[in-house]
């Protein structure tokens, strides 16, 4: 008779270090080789994102439009190419920086690359195509105003970020109908610069994909020291408040909770990262089992700590039934109240390591998860021994240091409170 292979817990990982070089021109690249299959990823990292220009949708809207077309190819031709070679190209835009992600077949490598090259660096910003672009994005914010989950989540910024900061203004249809092509140019002329790049090439690496890189990227002339993204702490002093967005014809509610926090940097924000897990950043946790499972109040409720460069805060989310919305505020606080009076029970603190040591090791699936890692150190201005701090953490974390930071770091009074939905019927 077979038996049942042993149940063994993670205690000890770790993470894949990349190696590290220079581009010619003193571009950082790092390497990430790892994994059978001959495919690949090159992320082209740049500072500058949402907290720059003159509002968040600035850098989106360039991020959109660098596949639109460059000096020599148009867009058709761009997508036509890429998909001959089998290749798929990614733009994002986030607080502080734009990435382009480039996944491909090795060997495809040294034909797809020069096309980002030519995107990243010589884009045309072709009006009838950011014509197009800015009509999407119209009717994207329109769709997500009738949603309540989006109203209560920009009500929540503004009043954390506030009007001073990118963050904390509200993006409109007059702003996104705004932008123009020489405002992205501008932008791309200040941003998309070599001093302000950087490299990570994942995957099955081999020799001349690096070469490649360095033939494409590493002779752009490097003219000035790197610039730094304007800062994400808010504009304005927080204060604890509840805010109603008043949707009508709203079916249901939305509520978002939060308060600021210690930065990264803190000796605390580890531990308190557990404590928030426990709350409500995984299915067993304290929200997810009291407001979900027990009183049926909402399909799903979660917490997390988000930190940024210069800020962090707690932020608590979900949507209910209208007639139960201050029912979930309540036991959300409740919630809060029991993680600072009684410590937490053995076998709830050895679920909760194990969720967040097996959430961690998920980080090592793939080369690109790993360089998704990495990605967030470099954009984040994290420490790059944070992997190995966090499972350190974890791993030795007791119930009444998480008493202790919960009655320090938490506070059921001090939440700022939006809830967007019928407010005749809240």
């Amino acid at each position: 008779m077979m038996q049942r292979p042993e149940i063994k817990e993670l205690s000890n990982i770790e993470i894949f270090k990349p190696q590290s070089t220079t581009l010619d021109n003193g571009i950082d690249m790092k390497s990430i080789s790892i994994g059978d299959q001959p495919v690949s990823r090159l992320d082209i990292i740049f500072e500058g994102g949402r907290c720059d220009g003159r509002n968040q949708t600035v850098s989106e809207m360039l991020s959109a439009i660098l596949r639109e077309g460059t000096t020599s190819l148009n867009a058709q031709e761009i997508a036509e190419a890429l998909d001959y070679h089998g290749a798929w190209l990614g733009c994002d835009a986030s607080s502080h920086n734009a990435t382009l992600s480039l996944y491909s077949l090795n060997r495809n490598f040294e034909k797809v690359v020069p096309i980002l090259a030519d995107i990243v660096m010589n884009p045309s910003f072709p009006e009838q195509e950011l014509s197009n672009l800015k009509s999407l994005a119209a009717n994207r914010l329109r769709i997500n105003r009738q949603k309540v989950a989006f109203l209560a989540m920009e009500t929540f910024a503004q009043r954390h970020f506030g009007n001073g900061s990118n963050l904390g203004k509200s993006v409109t249809e007059e702003s996104i109908d705004s932008i123009t092509a020489s405002e992205l140019s501008k932008f791309h002329k200040q941003w998309f610069a070599p001093q302000n790049m950087s490299v990570i090439l994942s995957g099955k690496v081999e020799r001349q994909m690096l070469n490649v890189v360095n033939e494409c990227f590493g002779k752009a002339p490097v003219s000035g020291p790197p610039q730094q993204s304007a800062t994400d702490s808010p504009s304005i002093k927080f204060k604890p408040d509840t805010v109603v967005v008043d949707k009508p014809d709203a079916l249901q509610s939305a509520v978002r909770m939060g308060m600021p926090t210690v930065l990264r940097s803190d000796a605390d924000y580890i531990p308190l990262r557990i404590l928030i897990t426990a709350l409500g950043g995984y299915f067993g946790s304290r929200l997810m089992t009291n407001i979900r499972e027990d009183k049926g109040y909402t399909y799903g409720i979660s917490a997390s700590l988000l930190g940024y460069r210069n800020n962090s805060f707690i932020s608590i989310s979900c949507q209910c039934d209208t007639s139960h919305t201050w029912q979930v505020v309540n036991e959300i606080k409740t919630e809060i109240e029991k993680l600072q009076n009684d410590t937490i029970p053995d076998d709830e603190l050895r679920r909760l390591k194990s969720f967040m040591i097996s959430d961690l090791a998920r980080t090592l699936d793939t080369p690109f998860s790993i360089a998704d890692y990495y990605a967030s150190l470099h954009n984040n201005h994290i420490s790059t021994d944070y992997f190995e701090r966090q499972l350190a953490t974890i791993n030795s974390i007791s119930a009444s240091s998480l008493l202790d930071i919960a009655q320090r770091r938490l506070s059921s009074t001090e939440m700022l409170t939006a809830v967007a939905g019928n407010a005749k019927e809240l």
